[in-house]
């Protein structure tokens, strides 16, 4: 009977303990909506093969050079990479 009344008080505790934090925390934390955590799943992240920096996909600057397409963060590294593998192939 004491392990019976044990367990229901450990219940109760745990109860009142998630209520509270769940009144508590959505006036703190910003809740995301489905079509956020959609989204934020579906980030790929590519590396920029002149500087080493990892992207987005979405938000890389392609550029077509030998036959493959590349992904760099910007046009500056674009222009870089590309100009100095095609003075390297001369």
């Amino acid at each position: 009977m004491g392990l019976v009344r044990f367990l229901l008080f450990v219940f109760a505790l745990w109860l009142l303990f998630s209520g509270v934090r769940r009144l508590l925390l959505p006036s703190t934390l910003p809740r995301r909506t489905r079509q956020q955590r959609k989204e934020q799943e579906g980030l790929l992240m590519i590396k920029d093969p002149h500087c080493g920096r990892f992207i987005v996909e979405q938000e890389a600057v392609r550029a077509s050079f030998r036959g493959q397409v590349l992904s760099f963060c910007s046009t500056e590294c674009r222009d870089l990479y590309t100009r100095a593998h095609a003075a390297s192939r001369r």
